[in-house]
């Protein structure tokens, strides 16, 4: 109890004071890598004027500004988070819980969205609640995007791996789901060099590298339940 009343602190100081909670959004910043695979249950492409909508959950929403964003396209949008300060941000957007991503079940039915999106969320958790947490996503979701941080530290991030962890333990928290790496962003550095180049590397190939080159890691996965066409 403890420790969740200090990160839950943490993250309310952060939201008020920081310029990177404020305004920055990670869902938006990659949008274009995931944002045109939304479609209808029967594969339809989105259409903002045409039926079905499209319901979207965004775990960890955190400023809103995504989940703005697709209110906008006429998405049918519920953002979660721990933060809800109305004052820092208007969520009259969309749909908002309050729920900490520790505690389950969240409070939704099995399959109740077509898409669950978590970017930059997961790594903020301890390690005891990534298998919990993942469970869930694939509970009330038909479909998942999600995207670690695999860098940092306390206070902050308290699970970093690699991306062959993360994919890991999707495999084995959404068994019935198909896997697939949409895009792994690299910032390799040496000792001492600084950094010395960048790769977007969709292969599988993710497995940190054994010459003690330095990398950062940012993949963003792709998830359905059952097979990806």
């Amino acid at each position: 109890m403890e420790q969740q009343f200090t990160q839950q602190t943490l993250y309310n100081t952060m939201h008020v004071s920081h310029p990177g909670y404020r305004f920055r959004n990670q869902g938006m910043a990659m949008a274009c890598d995931w944002l045109h695979l939304l479609t209808s249950k029967n594969g339809i492409r989105h259409d903002p004027w045409a039926e079905p909508v499209i319901s979207v959950v965004e775990i960890g929403c955190g400023n809103g500004r995504l989940c703005d964003l697709l209110s906008g396209m006429s998405l049918d949008v519920t953002g979660v988070d721990i933060f809800d300060n109305d004052a820092v941000y208007n969520r009259e957007r969309y749909k908002f819980i309050k729920q900490d991503l520790i505690q389950t079940p969240y409070p939704f039915k099995d399959n109740e969205f077509d898409y669950c999106l978590s970017f930059d969320v997961l790594e903020h958790l301890p390690p005891e609640a990534i298998a919990p947490a993942l469970k869930e996503m694939g509970r009330i979701s038909s479909n998942i995007f999600l995207a670690v941080s695999c860098t940092g530290g306390r206070p902050l991030h308290l699970t970093v791996k690699t991306p062959g962890w993360w994919l890991d333990r999707l495999i084995e928290n959404c068994p019935d789901f198909s896997w697939r790496i949409l895009r792994n962003f690299e910032r390799i550095k040496a000792e001492g060099e600084g950094e010395r180049g960048r790769s977007l590397d969709r292969a599988s190939n993710i497995r940190p590298f054994t010459n003690g080159e330095l990398i950062t890691y940012a993949p963003l996965f792709y998830g359905k339940r059952g097979v990806i066409a």
